[in-house]
């Protein structure tokens, strides 16, 4: 008797153990069917919105360069990309037909002394005879007129005289460099026709770099921007943000015209042995004012009702931990390409989804990585 009651219990206690073991089972294999969820605190501190972008240099001058005449090229003593010497002679040009101008206008100019001596003379006779005050009055005022048509042919003559004088070799203006070449020997330049640029060293350059969002808005002009130069070897430079404009007004906006928030920053940056072209890289480092509860921004979602994340909550049970998805509206504060900060709806604690396996409803039940 005794062993079949202990026989029974034995009976009995397996079978309750078998039905907990298949409860177990059925919960495990249901969990694997939910959606799988990574989750992450947030982090308190302040939003890092630093600025790293890549930019080539570009002269903050540059001189174009055009000949004093319409001339024929007779040398060429530089090219594209050339370091030169303020005075260094560049192009040099055949003035001839300038030359012959001027000839012509000096022999002109022999022709109207000629016709001032004959007015000067015929002005004797009439002082001499005792003439009308008329007729002696408009002789003195063709000699005035005759001088004052000389003084302009004068001017004329120098103006030639410099012009060809200054015009037969272009020189560079400054120290820099030639990033524009434009003519060859042989060739007729016409006067005003841009033949050669060149890039002022003493002027510095600059770089142009586009930011948008709170790291465009927390930019000023003034802040100092670190500047690595691709060289053979790596040089660091300083430089300083000069301007700050809408990228829109650059012709940087978006198809449709609008102000998107992007800005173009331009930055000086000197230093010598610089040229333009040279790849830089643009480093200007920030944070928000004010810290706050940091989340991967790819954790915010939004709907009709404002801003939101999932936050995940626990239910214990007798077989265990149930893990559950909460939507929680949240108030944000700034945000970076990958990080927003929250002003108000979270606790420091709380864990928070930031990838999920399949879209979330509230309410879901979760299983976590």
């Amino acid at each position: 008797m005794d062993r079949r009651k202990r026989t029974l219990r034995w009976a009995i206690a397996l079978f309750v153990l078998g039905l907990l073991l298949l409860t177990y089972l059925s919960a495990t294999i249901q969990s694997l069917a939910l959606p799988k969820v990574a989750v992450k605190e947030p982090t308190m501190g302040s939003l890092d919105l630093s600025v790293n972008e890549d930019a080539y240099l570009q002269p903050a001058y540059s001189a174009p360069l055009t000949p004093l005449g319409n001339w024929k090229v007779t040398g060429v003593y530089a090219k594209k990309g050339d370091r030169v010497k303020q005075g260094d002679p560049l192009l040099t040009f055949d003035p001839a037909e300038t030359e012959r101008a001027l000839e012509d206008d000096r022999t002109r100019y022999e022709q109207q002394k000629i016709r001032l001596s004959q007015l000067v003379a015929a002005l004797k006779p009439l002082l001499r005879d005792g003439s009308d005050a008329a007729s002696i009055e408009r002789q003195k005022q063709d000699i005035e007129t005759q001088k004052l048509d000389m003084a302009i042919a004068a001017r004329k003559i120098d103006d030639l005289e410099k012009q060809i004088r200054d015009g037969r070799i272009l020189r560079a203006p400054f120290d820099g460099v030639v990033t524009s070449l434009s003519a060859e020997e042989g060739i007729t330049a016409s006067q005003g026709q841009q033949v050669c640029i060149v890039a002022s060293d003493a002027s510095g350059y600059e770089l142009q770099i586009a930011a948008s969002g709170d790291a465009a808005s927390a930019l000023q002009i003034g802040r100092e921007a670190e500047v690595v130069v691709d060289e053979q070897d790596f040089r660091q430079l300083t430089g300083k943000i000069a301007s700050i404009t809408n990228a829109s007004e650059q012709g940087g906006a978006s198809g449709n015209g609008g102000d998107t928030g992007g800005k173009t920053i331009t930055i000086d940056v000197a230093g010598t042995g610089l040229s333009p072209g040279l790849k830089a890289t643009v480093f200007i480092r920030q944070e928000s004012g004010k810290p706050g509860l940091k989340l991967p921004a790819s954790a915010l979602r939004t709907d009709d009702g404002g801003s939101y994340v999932f936050t995940v909550t626990v239910k214990e049970g007798l077989l265990g931990s149930s893990y559950f998805a909460k939507k929680t509206y949240v108030e944000t504060g700034g945000e970076n390409e990958d990080t927003v900060v929250i002003k108000s709806g979270l606790m420091p604690a709380e864990r928070i989804v930031t990838d999920t396996s399949e879209p979330l409803s509230d309410g879901d039940r979760v299983r976590l990585e």
